[in-house]
């Protein structure tokens, strides 16, 4: 028996490499049903099948989160299926490594309506569901960006900041509702997204990672997509009754440490 055995858990961007996966899987294995809303049918349902075959349960809803109007009919079709939504796990998003002056208009708009819009359209159409079960329990991944950022990653952060904000905005307002809302706020996670853009920049993926945690973390160790998920799990779970409107860190000690280790 799981923590979250009995639930029934949305999570966006469900089916991508990174956290979306991680966070899938963590809640299938502590019992969950996991719907994973994607845009990427193909990529979720191969989280979907390796969910099934490891004895847990899963299925696909296909959405833009961008889109309300996909939003509201995903959200639908999972309480047609199963009554209810008990957690919500925004976790769909991109990024934009680009400095605020020399961002296009077509940029920041695409990011603002997955990462910010997006998740916002989420909760429109899932709270009032959790409104009429008097409980609920949403989490937001936002990211340390939201409190210390770099170069490049202004657009980023101001974003991931609005979701910080947002999640809290939703916990005062819903907490007399019996809903919860929380926001992770991960690090430097491995997958293959991350890796993708590191590569961008040096030739030497494994050498430039290893530099990384050695340097930039008072943890030194690469966070897995499975270490939010474990967040995740404890924050829509019961275990987590007392707790809402926060922004927790899960970035190995980044955000604690005030210069690198040289």
């Amino acid at each position: 028996m799981g923590r979250l055995t009995g639930k029934v858990a949305i999570v966006t961007g469900g089916g991508g490499s990174g956290i979306g996966q991680g966070i899938s899987r963590v809640l299938a294995r502590e019992g969950a049903h996991v719907s994973i809303m994607e845009i990427d049918v193909v990529a979720a349902e191969a989280v979907r099948d390796e969910i099934v075959a490891a004895g847990g349960a899963a299925a696909v809803v296909r959405a833009d989160v961008s889109k309300s109007e996909e939003v509201c009919s995903a959200v639908e079709q999972v309480v047609r299926e199963h009554g209810r939504i008990d957690v919500l796990v925004n976790s769909a998003g991109v990024g934009l490594i680009r400095p605020v002056a020399e961002a296009s208009e077509e940029e920041f708009d695409r990011l603002a309506a997955v990462d910010l819009r997006g998740l916002w359209l989420c909760c429109k159409y899932a709270i009032p569901h959790m409104q009429r079960q008097r409980q609920g329990a949403i989490v937001n991944i936002a990211s340390i960006h939201a409190r210390a950022t770099m170069p490049l990653y202004g657009i980023y952060a101001g974003m991931k900041a609005g979701v910080v904000g947002l999640t809290r905005g939703i916990a005062v307002q819903y907490g007399p509702d019996g809903i919860r809302a929380n926001a992770i706020c991960p690090g430097l996670v491995d997958g293959k997204q991350t890796r993708e853009v590191i590569s961008r920049f040096t030739p030497n993926l494994e050498s430039w990672l290893e530099s990384y945690i050695q340097r930039h973390q008072a943890l030194p160790r690469i966070i897995q997509p499975e270490d939010i998920g474990h967040v995740a799990a404890f924050l829509a779970s019961d275990d987590s009754s007392a707790i809402t409107g926060a922004e927790i860190p899960a970035d190995a000690g980044s955000l604690a440490q005030l210069i690198s280790r040289d």
